[in-house]
Parts: structure tokens; C-alpha cells; sequence
């Protein structure tokens, strides 16, 4: 009897299925790195040059672009204003937010002189800076200027 034991336990032993071996957990894939200054300079990029094309009829500009033209002393009365961007500003983040600078802005102001006459005038900067929040999103980064 025992001998019978022990062989029916040696059968069921050797044509038991063999324990589950320990899975390997998954291998985390990384996931695709966000240049979060490129995103933040192409977000920006793209918002200035909406501001570049919506110009300034009527002598009212766009708002929260960063574009100030001191038109005031040599104009009464503003009918347009177009705009050229020569250089994006460069972006840097910050703590609280962004800083462009080194950006190079051409604006073309229409409209009546001081003196009553009709004047067209080239205003340049070769330093246009602009300022503004930073937010991270899941894609990237998206900046809002003041």
C-alpha cells in the first residue's frame, strides 16, 4: 500500500503543471520628451505673429501683444498701423512665467500729423521685449503675454 502511495504520488507529482513563473513586471516606456522652451517659443511665436497681422486700424492696437508705439508726439489721429516682425523675441522661463527679448519689430503708422497734414511714419525697435504667464500643459507649454 505504501509503495502504492508513493507511486500514484510520483504520477501526479511529474504530470503536475508547473508553478506559474513570476512574470516580469512590464518595462515602463518613456514617454516622448517635451522641449518645453521650443514648445513655449512656438506657442509665443505664433501668437505674436496673429498680432503682427491683426495690425492697429483706427490706431487701436492689439491687445496683449507687447506692442507700444510712441505715435502720440507726432500724430493727432491715427488711422492704421501695420506691423513687420524682423526677429521673434527670444524666449527665457522663469519662475512666475516668461521674458522675450531681442526681437526686432518694424511698425508703419498712417494717419494726421500734429500739424493737420496726412504723415506715414517707420517706427523700428531692435530690442522689442514682451512678458507674460507660462503654463505647462500636457502637450507642451502655453504662454499668455501681458
Amino acid at each position: 500500500m505504501v509503495v502504492m502511495i508513493v507511486a500514484i504520488a510520483t504520477i501526479v507529482w511529474a504530470t503536475a503543471r508547473p508553478a506559474p513563473e513570476a512574470s516580469a513586471s512590464p518595462t515602463p516606456q518613456p514617454s516622448p520628451s517635451i522641449d518645453l522652451l521650443a514648445s513655449a517659443q512656438a506657442d509665443l511665436d505664433e501668437h505674436l505673429e496673429q498680432c503682427a497681422a491683426a495690425g492697429a486700424p483706427n490706431g487701436v492696437m492689439p491687445e496683449a501683444c507687447g506692442i507700444r508705439i510712441p505715435w502720440g508726439t507726432e500724430f493727432a489721429a491715427v488711422t492704421d498701423a501695420r506691423f513687420r516682425i524682423e526677429r521673434m523675441p527670444e524666449i527665457t522661463l522663469t519662475d512666475d512665467g516668461f521674458v522675450a527679448q531681442g526681437g526686432e519689430l518694424i511698425a508703419t503708422v498712417t494717419g494726421t500729423g500734429q500739424d493737420g497734414a496726412p504723415r506715414t511714419t517707420t517706427y523700428r525697435t531692435q530690442n522689442w521685449s514682451v512678458r507674460g504667464d507660462a503654463e505647462r500643459t500636457r502637450t507642451g507649454v502655453d504662454v499668455t503675454v501681458w
